[in-house]
């Protein structure tokens, strides 16, 4: 069994079983990002506190909160691995986790897609250094320059950061 990864936490191991059985409650991406940030052993894990089709499910959304803790970015790697292997078991099932985005239309997502493209030229970083520098997939750095991704401002900040730009925003 595990123990001592909530030594900073009020909560009981109890309770975070709880927590992490229901995906819907409110502390679930919080408490899931700790869990996995802290234990490296996906067969305890998995038996104890989540279970593997849930953390598929929501893999994602633990890992941008993991995101938040530069420590935990070797523990972020390492479940992308588990993720990776769990998920194609699954869809070898036919149960898909993340569904495509449809391309966006507006106008603008396109527009910002080509400055940041041209900017990321301009430095010299190719797409798959710019992905790396902020943490994301260069799939995603293409979406985003081809304009069929909106992205959100946090997004658009550490993307013009890691191109060292800032974003400035006016309403005309």
């Amino acid at each position: 069994m595990i123990g001592g990864w909530l030594w900073d936490r009020k909560t009981t191991d109890a309770e975070a079983k709880r927590i992490l059985r229901d995906p819907q409650s409110d502390g679930f991406i919080s408490l899931a990002s700790i869990l996995l940030s802290r234990v490296g052993r996906p067969r305890e894990v998995f038996k104890h506190y989540i279970k593997p089709l849930v953390f598929c499910e929501h893999w994602n959304r633990i890992k941008r909160e993991m995101r938040k803790d530069k420590w935990s970015d070797p523990r972020i790697i390492y479940w992308q691995v588990v993720y990776e292997v769990l998920s194609e078991k699954y869809h070898k099932k036919g149960i898909v986790f993340r569904k495509e985005a449809p391309p966006a239309k507006e106008p603008l997502c396109k527009e910002v897609g080509m400055l940041i493209s041209g900017i990321r030229r301009k430095e010299g970083f190719s797409q798959k250094e710019l992905a790396k520098k902020i943490k994301v997939s260069q799939q995603l750095v293409s979406r985003v320059e081809r304009g069929g991704e909106n992205v959100s401002l946090t997004t658009l900040v550490n993307i013009a950061g890691s191109l060292n730009k800032k974003v400035e925003i006016n309403f005309v």
